[in-house]
């Protein structure tokens, strides 16, 4: 009895105030990200190194999955708001990720075997953050919505940090496509977990930031001068972002004995791990510098990151670089599903908004991969990291030129 009124300030601490199904709604957080931040990367690493394929035909198949992404986000993020029975949509994309996963357990897949695996995936992950962030929202509303989304980011990096550690001791020995089905197992085991949150507790229109079941604004309208540039600079950023931890695993794996797995596995553990206390401070941090400086800030580290990159000769110094993504990926990972609220606060079209702003991430994300596969066979793996620090250097300075812009300035600060 002494220690419960720590214990009881402890927990608060961690998960902030009561609300339905906290519990639940957060292991799922925890297993999500212990699902989907390492996938990609690891494939990459493993069609490369482990089955020996060409670094172009590595990211025609991520680029596939990518595009998969990005055509499905704004059906699901639109399924998302109209669907009333949100866990039970989870549990269908959790279980076509893990299908996805298990098709990879075989020895030597083949190509059409990998299109097929990505199109599952790609379809799991274009729905399953906007039905958790759906979930968060309609639990909790608007006014709290921050804070508890910064909670779950950094509870979703906590799993990221989890999955990773679980690869490197999966591939302590060698790489193992076990790996693949400790990845479908934990995504069945999020869908099931998450009907722990009671449903009824989910109000359906509050979910989709709606105020009324007749003010659901057109499609037509959502897309404001202010919202376009927004997505503009969403779209660089990642195609700047994206190819930077494959290439960073190639690398880390060119000047070490360790096997590919471990190697993504201690990439994604130094990543998330950063990830974790800035997904945590993101909600104060954001309101003490403003989504602005953010912005702006992301560009200069991204840039920064490449050049670290770039003359990394050793692990320590790619692990600076992850250091810098964590840092940026950890508070963006709260900002941008914050800024997408701010557009969709009234329209009753907060989720389709989300699957926009998931498919211009995607897209994005896919041109990184094609473009970096591209560099490489020109210029080389290392110079392909100047590439991306300088098109991050320009973004910086597109994103400056659009402050002028009275609109989009004006939304910001709202």
């Amino acid at each position: 009895m002494i220690f419960s009124p720590s214990l009881a300030l402890v927990k608060k601490s961690l998960f902030g105030r009561e609300f339905p199904g906290r519990g639940a709604f957060f292991a799922a957080n925890f297993l999500v990200g212990d699902i989907q931040t390492g996938i990609m990367p690891l494939l990459a690493v493993y069609l490369l190194l482990s089955e020996h394929w060409k670094a172009v035909a590595v990211g025609e198949s991520l680029a596939f999955g990518g595009l998969v992404t990005l055509l499905a986000q704004p059906i699901a993020g639109s399924m998302a708001d109209q669907i009333v029975s949100k866990r039970a949509f989870f549990l269908v994309l959790v279980s076509l990720f893990a299908a996805g996963c298990f098709l990879l357990c075989g020895s030597h897949p083949s190509f059409g075997l990998i299109l097929l695996s990505q199109a599952l995936i790609g379809v799991a992950q274009a729905g399953i953050v906007p039905v958790l962030s759906s979930v968060a929202m309609g639990l909790v509303g608007n006014v709290r919505f921050s804070g508890v989304l910064g909670k779950a980011q950094g509870i979703t990096h906590a799993g990221s940090v989890f999955g990773a550690a679980a690869v490197i001791f999966l591939t302590s020995q060698s790489f193992s496509v076990n790996i693949f089905v400790f990845y479908g197992i934990s995504a069945l085991a999020a869908g099931f977990i998450l009907l722990g949150v009671p449903g009824r507790k989910i109000d359906p229109l509050r979910a989709r930031e709606a105020e009324g079941a007749e003010g659901i604004s057109s499609i037509r309208q959502l897309f404001t001068p202010a919202l376009i540039f927004f997505l503009s600079l969403l779209f660089l950023f990642f195609v700047a972002n994206t190819a930077m931890l494959p290439l960073a695993g190639e690398k880390l794996s060119g000047i070490s004995s360790l096997s590919p797995g471990r190697v993504m596995g201690i990439l994604v553990l130094a990543t998330q791990g950063v990830m974790i206390p800035f997904s945590l401070l993101a909600p104060s941090i954001i309101r003490r510098f403003g989504s602005r400086f953010l912005l702006s800030a992301f560009f200069i580290l991204l840039f920064l990151r490449g050049g670290i990159l770039f003359m990394a000769t050793s692990m320590e110094g790619i692990l600076l670089g992850q250091v810098l993504d964590g840092m940026v990926t950890g508070v963006l990972s709260v900002l941008l599903p914050v800024l997408v609220s701010e557009f969709g606060k009234g329209t009753g079209r907060f989720n389709l908004l989300q699957g926009i702003a998931g498919t211009v991430v995607s897209a994005g994300g896919s041109v990184s991969q094609l473009l970096s596969g591209e560099s490489i066979k020109f210029w080389g793996r290392d110079k392909t990291f100047l590439l991306l620090g300088g098109l991050s250097l320009g973004i910086w300075i597109l994103h400056l030129a659009g402050n002028q812009f009275r609109g989009f300035a004006k939304k910001e600060d709202e």
